[in-house]
């Protein structure tokens, strides 16, 4: 029974949240309450903020307006009766807010229901304006105990907290492939990098080979007839001053007279 409530609450929250994205332009808004869970006779007090362009501010004198409980399965629509099953619970207030803007406030005692969520619409009786032109609805859940309402609440938070470990645990999954994708890259860079160094060694290698193959013999300081004339003449040198050095000293005769 409690996981068909909460589909039921899913399914209500889910249109109530889809309204204010078109309501935005027309007026339309959400009404929040200050609790989540009531017991039946506790009072549920509901606030709501609407933009109103001045060509339709008017429509704010076809009040008063209603907030209707509406069990599941009915619904209240413009133009028609109020619908048997919606129970007419309080009268909202309105109070400018700004130029454009207005508060809609009501306070009112929940109804003897059976535990379950129920939305909360605003219209006026008979039904002529229903939300400004856009739904304006809320949503409350009745219980039938203070223990229930504790369970309900804690259980709620601990899905919240699911789904957004959930969530991080795609983020980081996602993350975690993004980040192996660009170590892949950079393994891939790498490779290609060494493979580019190899192959210009090998280019210089080879080209170092080329140009030692073509280099010329080299050539001699002094080419060879040159140093043989040299020795040769060094040689003569050495032979003279060999020679001279053999001569014997000329003799000194005396002088007698």
């Amino acid at each position: 029974m409690r996981e068909l409530r909460w589909i039921v609450m899913v399914a209500v929250v889910a249109a109530v949240l889809a309204i204010p994205t078109g309501a935005a332009a027309n007026g339309g808004a959400y009404i929040e309450f200050d609790r989540t869970h009531y017991l039946p006779g506790e009072t549920a007090v509901g606030r709501a903020y609407v933009f109103l362009p001045r060509e339709k501010q008017g429509l704010l004198e076809r009040g008063p307006f209603y907030a209707f409980v509406l069990p599941n399965g009915i619904s209240i629509r413009e133009g028609r009766p109020i619908p048997g099953g919606a129970i007419r619970v309080g009268t909202f207030s309105v109070e400018p807010e700004k130029s454009k803007s207005f508060e809609l406030s009501v306070s009112f005692t929940v109804p003897e229901l059976s535990g379950d969520f129920y939305s909360v619409a605003v219209c006026n009786d008979p039904c002529t304006v229903l939300g400004f032109r856009e739904p304006l609805s809320g949503l409350i859940s009745v219980v039938q105990t203070v223990r229930e309402g504790e369970l309900l609440t804690q259980q709620s938070r601990l899905k919240s907290r699911i789904y957004g470990l959930r969530r991080d645990v795609r983020k980081a999954g996602r993350k975690g492939e993004e980040v192996q994708a660009a170590l892949d890259a950079s393994d891939q860079e790498k490779s290609r990098l060494a493979g580019e160094v190899n192959r210009l060694d090998v280019e210089l290698a080879d080209a170092i080979g080329v140009a030692r193959a073509e280099e010329p013999a080299p050539r001699p300081l002094i080419d060879v007839w040159v140093a043989t004339v040299i020795v040769i003449a060094l040689l003569g040198l050495a032979g003279a001053i060999a020679i001279r050095r053999r001569r014997p000293a000329p003799m000194v005769v005396p002088d007698t007279a």
